[in-house]
C-alpha cells in the first residue's frame, strides 16, 4: 500500500522535473541594452515615469505612473505608448464581456491597453496635465534577479520623448506549500509554452488538459486499486448479507466477522476513497495556482467556447455574483459560455458514479448509506465549478473522461479476469459425464446392477422406517 502511494508522486515529480528544465517564461537580459532617465523635456512638455518600487518579489505588482505636463502656451494632441517588457505582465481583471478590461486610469483623456501595451491619447490645454496610472506583475513563475526597463514615448507635433523606470526582482518568500502550488503553476505555464511554440490553438486549454493526463498516469496504480476493490466488495455482498443476518443483535461480533472476511479475501474496504485522498492536495493546489496564474495576467487565454480560463471567477471572494441576481452581470452570452463546463461535469460525474457503485448492496449496509451521500457530490461538483477559474472545472472534467475510460477497460479486464478464475476452479476436479443412454455390456451385468440397485433402495426404504420409529417412541 505504501508503494501505490509513493508511486505516484515519483512519476509526477520525474515528469515535473523533465518540464521545468526549461524556463517558463522568456526572460530579459540581465542588464537593461540603455539607460534612459525617468524625465524628459521638449518645447514645453514635461514626461516623467516613476515605479512604485525598485525592487519587487516576484508575484507582486508594481504601479507606474506616468505624468504629462504641458507648459506650453498652446493646446496639444499627444499620444502615448509604453510597451511593457517580456517578463512583466501587464495586470488585468475578468470583464463583463469575452475581452479583457485593463485597470489603467488616466485623469485626462481614453487609456487602452492591447496585449501587454498600453496606449494613452488625449488634449492637453496649457498649463494642464494628465496622470496615467496602471500596474504589472513579475509572475512567479519567471526567474528571479531580473532587471526590467519600462519605456514611455510620448509624441506631438512631430517631437518624440522617451521616459523609462527601471526595476529589479528578488525571489518571492514562499513556504513549502505555496512552493508546490508555484511548482503547478510553472508545470502549466511551461506546457503552455511548449504549445504555443508548436502552434496549437488554445495552448493553455490542452496544456491543463495534457497535465490532466499525467497525474491520472500518475496515480494509475491506485486507480486500479479502487476498481479492484470496488468490485470485490461488490462480490463480496452475499457474504456480507449472510454475516448481518447472523450478527445482527451483536454489532461488536459483526465488525470482527467483516474484518475477518476482508482480510480473508485481501480487501480493502476503504481503499476505494484513496485515489480521491491522494489527488486532493493536487486539486487544492491547481485551484490555487489557477488563481495565482489568472491574477498574475498569464490565464488570458480562452478554451473553444470558454470566454477565459481565469473566470467567470478569478478570486477567492468572486463567489456566484456573476450569475445571480439575473440578469447576469457579465451578459447572458457569456453567462451562458461558462455555463456549459459546470453542466458537462455534473453529467459526467453522474455517469462516472453510476459506473463504479455495485447495484445489488444491502440497503442496510454502511456501504449503501455511503454511496446515498456520495450522489449529492455531483451537484457538490457542479456548485463549485461556478465559484472556481473555468481552468479547474477543466481539470475535473477530463479528469472524469478519462476515469470513465479506464473503469471501462479496467473493470471489463478485472471481470474477465474473474470469470477465467471461477472457469479453472470449476474444471480443476472434472467429472466423468454419464451418457443419456447408457449400453449395457451384457444381461448379467445388467441384472446385477438393477439387483444391487433395488437392495440399495429397500436398505434406504428400512433406515427411513427406523428413524420414524424412533421419532414416535420419544414423542
Amino acid at each position: 500500500m505504501l508503494k501505490l502511494i509513493i508511486l505516484p508522486f515519483i512519476i509526477f515529480s520525474v515528469a515535473v522535473f523533465v518540464v521545468l528544465t526549461q524556463p517558463a517564461t522568456a526572460a530579459p537580459p540581465d542588464k537593461p541594452a540603455r539607460a534612459i532617465s525617468h524625465i524628459a523635456q521638449e518645447s514645453g512638455v514635461t514626461l516623467t515615469k516613476q515605479a512604485s518600487a525598485e525592487t519587487i518579489a516576484l508575484g507582486q505588482v508594481v504601479s507606474y505612473t506616468v505624468t504629462i505636463r504641458n507648459e506650453g502656451t498652446e493646446t496639444i494632441n499627444p499620444t502615448l505608448t509604453d510597451e511593457i517588457p517580456e517578463g512583466l505582465v501587464l495586470q488585468t481583471r475578468i470583464p463583463s464581456t469575452f475581452g479583457q478590461t485593463n485597470l489603467a486610469t488616466a485623469t485626462v483623456g481614453l487609456v487602452e491597453t492591447d496585449e501587454n501595451s498600453v496606449f494613452w491619447s488625449g488634449s492637453l490645454a496649457a498649463g494642464k496635465e494628465a496622470v496615467i496610472i496602471y500596474s504589472a506583475i513579475p509572475p512567479t513563475t519567471s526567474s528571479a534577479n531580473q532587471i526590467f526597463e519600462n519605456v514611455a514615448r510620448l509624441e506631438f507635433g512631430g517631437m518624440t520623448l522617451e521616459a523609462g523606470a527601471t526595476i529589479s526582482t528578488e525571489p518571492p518568500d514562499l513556504n513549502i506549500w505555496r512552493r508546490f502550488v508555484n511548482l503547478l503553476a510553472i508545470t502549466l505555464v511551461s506546457f503552455d509554452s511548449v504549445l504555443r511554440n508548436v502552434g496549437l490553438p488554445y495552448a493553455f486549454g490542452f496544456a491543463i488538459i495534457l497535465f490532466t493526463l499525467l497525474v491520472r498516469l500518475a496515480t494509475f496504480p491506485l486507480n486500479m486499486q479502487q476498481i479492484k476493490s470496488s468490485k470485490a466488495m461488490q462480490e463480496l455482498q452475499p457474504k456480507m448479507k449472510e454475516l448481518q443476518t447472523k450478527y445482527k443483535n451483536d454489532k461488536e461480533k459483526l465488525a470482527q466477522e467483516q474484518m475477518a472476511l476482508y482480510k480473508e479475501h485481501g480487501v480493502n474496504p476503504i481503499g476505494g476513497c484513496l485515489p480521491m485522498v491522494v489527488q486532493m492536495p493536487i486539486w487544492f493546489a491547481l485551484y490555487q495556482s489557477l488563481l495565482q496564474l489568472s491574477q498574475e495576467g498569464l490565464l488570458r487565454q480562452g478554451f473553444l467556447w470558454i470566454p477565459s480560463l481565469a473566470g467567470p471567477v478569478s478570486d477567492y471572494s468572486g463567489g456566484i455574483g456573476w450569475l445571480w441576481p439575473l440578469p447576469p452581470s457579465i451578459g447572458w452570452v457569456a453567462a451562458l459560455a461558462y455555463l456549459v463546463m459546470p453542466v458537462l461535469l455534473v453529467v459526467s460525474q453522474l455517469y462516472m458514479q453510476q459506473m463504479m457503485m455495485p447495484s445489488n448492496l444491502d440497503p442496510d449496509s454502511p456501504q449503501a448509506s455511503m454511496n446515498s451521500v456520495m450522489k449529492f457530490m455531483p451537484l457538490m461538483f457542479g456548485y463549485f465549478a461556478l465559484i472556481v477559474p473555468s481552468g479547474l472545472t477543466l481539470y475535473w472534467f477530463t479528469s472524469n473522461l478519462l476515469a470513465i475510460v479506464q473503469q471501462y477497460f479496467t473493470q471489463s479486464q478485472v471481470t474477465s479476469a474473474s470469470n477465467e478464475a471461477g472457469t479453472a476452479i470449476g474444471s480443476s476436479a472434472p467429472v466423468n459425464p454419464v451418457p443419456a443412454n447408457p449400453v449395457v455390456a451384457n444381461s448379467a451385468a445388467g441384472n446385477s446392477a438393477s439387483a444391487n440397485s433395488g437392495d440399495d433402495q429397500k436398505s434406504i426404504k428400512d433406515g427411513r422406517s427406523k428413524r420414524r420409529k424412533k421419532s414416535r417412541r420419544k414423542r
